[in-house]
């Protein structure tokens, strides 16, 4: 990595990082962490991702920084629907491989790309965000926000990565 993309990858964790510390929505704040560099990313996308947060939709599935990281690399590599080019056509092979790599290296560093398995590692416990006790149980934990943000960062930096490759 170059001196360039090391400060790319400092600006994008520590935004995103930030990003979850204040608002508490891991989807949203790894994909508003990517977009601080990334400018392609439209605020209108970071702002539907607030609704992937918790394991998409706070209903126990993927991992909100995890599925943020699949959008962003997607939005940078995918072709347009419908270009059935030679291009096109290159592009999605592209783009399905460097989706493949995030995928591999964040179950590298997690184990999963599950929310609740990812939730049992870092609380002893998971947890059903969509169970008002549960939730509530969830979000008192004192250090919940610091612990989920350590998911954000890692999950941010490892797309940012991908996202500076070249295609």
């Amino acid at each position: 990595m170059t001196k360039s993309q090391l400060k790319v990858l400092d600006k994008v964790t520590r935004e995103a990082k930030e990003a979850q510390l204040v608002n508490d929505a891991c989807g949203w704040s790894t994909l508003y962490g990517l977009s601080q560099h990334f400018h392609f990313i439209p605020k209108e996308l970071v702002a539907a991702a607030t609704s992937l947060s918790g394991g998409c939709g706070a209903s126990n599935g993927s991992c909100g920084a995890y599925v943020c990281g699949l959008l962003a690399i997607g939005w940078k590599f995918n072709p347009p629907m419908g270009d059935d080019s030679p291009e096109g056509l290159a592009k999605r092979e592209i783009a399905g491989k460097k989706l493949k790599k995030f995928r591999e290296a964040f179950i590298k560093e997690f184990g999963t790309t599950m929310c609740p398995v990812i939730h049992a590692q870092l609380y002893g416990r998971s947890f059903d965000l969509m169970d008002e006790g549960q939730r509530e149980e969830f979000f008192s934990i004192p250090d919940h926000r610091e612990k989920c943000a350590s998911v954000v960062t890692k999950g941010a930096r490892l797309a940012a990565e991908i996202m500076l490759e070249e295609a």
